[in-house]
């Protein structure tokens, strides 16, 4: 059975962001690293050191604040200034950057847990829906949002487009990752998430997965993962108190026998 996936990897940097990247590099998995502004002015030497081993930085905002709980202006000067520190890194690293890449923080597209303009008739439909359903996270607003919040999303968008932001995983398999709105998105979106942030220690114990044997088993479980010929957009996180966890998990689906692929 062959079964590939993209890995991506968000909030970048962390203390221990050279311990994820040397594992990476030590098992051959590229990688693209969305990265949170105020990380990246922590630790840029990191990133420099990553951008350097051949790994991709995209833009995760500057703050990492939720669309839905500001304006449009506000959410699009996050994103340029995160997009200036990543210019910066791959001009100290002395590589040339020909892309833009960007992913929502908590994937809040503008219209917090509704990530995309489905009805409740339809929510099972799109398999990110029911990924996240399935896992507790994200579950759909017990009430839709108002119109003024879709068409904050729209706005968002339509600059996202207009500065050339795009969807580099290409090769996704999945039919309803490209039905649609999602399929015409200028921001990445996933098709797995590996739930690693739950084991945060500020979140441990509050969510359906409590441990990694439970994140291990959610991988093995996924639907989405086990279809043979294949290819998935996997979600994980570079946070210093999990990187081992993510590294684990990473590790288990290796050993699984999926395939990580570059962009």
């Amino acid at each position: 059975m062959t079964r590939k996936a993209y890995l991506t990897i968000d909030d970048s940097a962390s203390e221990r962001t050279d311990d994820l990247v040397d594992y990476l590099v030590s098992k051959g998995v590229p990688a693209v690293f969305f990265c949170w502004g105020e990380n990246l002015e922590n630790n840029p030497a990191a990133m420099v050191r990553a951008v350097k081993k051949g790994f991709v930085l995209a833009n995760h905002t500057n703050t990492h604040q939720r669309a839905s709980e500001k304006d449009v202006a506000f959410t699009i000067g996050e994103i340029k200034q995160c997009e200036f520190l990543i210019e910066r890194i791959y001009k100290e690293a002395g590589i040339k950057k020909a892309h833009k890449y960007f992913r929502y923080p908590h994937v809040d597209r503008g219209t917090g847990a509704w990530l995309i303009d489905y009805d409740q008739s339809n929510v099972v439909t799109s398999g990110i829906i029911m990924e996240e359903i399935a896992a507790g996270v994200n579950l759909p607003d017990k009430n839709k949002p108002p119109a003024a919040a879709f068409d904050k999303k729209q706005q968002l968008q339509t600059y996202l487009k207009e500065e050339g932001y795009s969807n580099p995983f290409t090769q996704v398999t999945h039919p309803w990752f490209w039905e649609g709105e999602m399929g015409q998105a200028a921001d990445s979106l996933f098709t797995y998430s590996n739930a690693d942030w739950m084991l945060q220690p500020n979140h441990i114990g509050k969510w359906p997965y409590k441990n990694i044997e439970d994140l291990k088993q959610k991988a093995r479980n996924n639907p989405w993962l086990n279809i043979d010929n294949s290819v998935n957009l996997v979600l994980a996180h570079d946070k210093t108190p999990i990187v081992d966890v993510t590294i684990e998990l990473i590790d288990d689906m290796l050993d699984s026998g999926i395939e990580f692929i570059e962009v």
